[in-house]
């Protein structure tokens, strides 16, 4: 993620973002959560990829969102579940906020039709293969 975020290539960084909430979910030893993320897994991946698009168009926030996972990385990998759960926490909260402030500026609603776009152009291309 941090080779990513300095070649600023946002397209690998979001897709190593869904693998890192995947291999966080893997070594919570939760199989419920495990089977619920594997299961959702193209919707984490499309809501991740999403998600960073509008959080992106705020100030410092691709910083904010490395330092979070690089806590949470550090955390886990450290065995120290208080802090991991702590990290975890401020980073939810963190996109809540930042979710809240882009339906505020009116983000959320492109956001919306360029995923609808995607949706659609998905499924004719699906249509086409078959």
């Amino acid at each position: 993620m941090e080779a990513a975020h300095k070649r600023a290539d946002f397209r690998e960084e979001a897709e190593i973002d869904v693998e890192f909430h995947h291999a966080v979910g893997e070594c919570a030893h939760n199989i419920i959560l495990l089977h619920t993320l594997r299961s959702c897994y193209r919707l984490l991946s499309d809501g991740v990829f999403q998600n960073r698009l509008v959080v992106f168009t705020m100030p410092g926030a691709r910083e904010a969102l490395l330092e979070q996972h690089q806590a949470i990385h550090r955390a886990v990998a450290g065995g120290d579940p208080a802090s991991a759960r702590k990290a975890a926490m401020d980073h939810i909260t963190y996109l809540e906020r930042a979710m809240a402030e882009a339906e505020r500026s009116g983000d959320w609603q492109r956001v919306s039709r360029l995923r609808l776009r995607q949706r659609l152009d998905g499924a004719a291309t699906d249509r086409n293969r078959a």
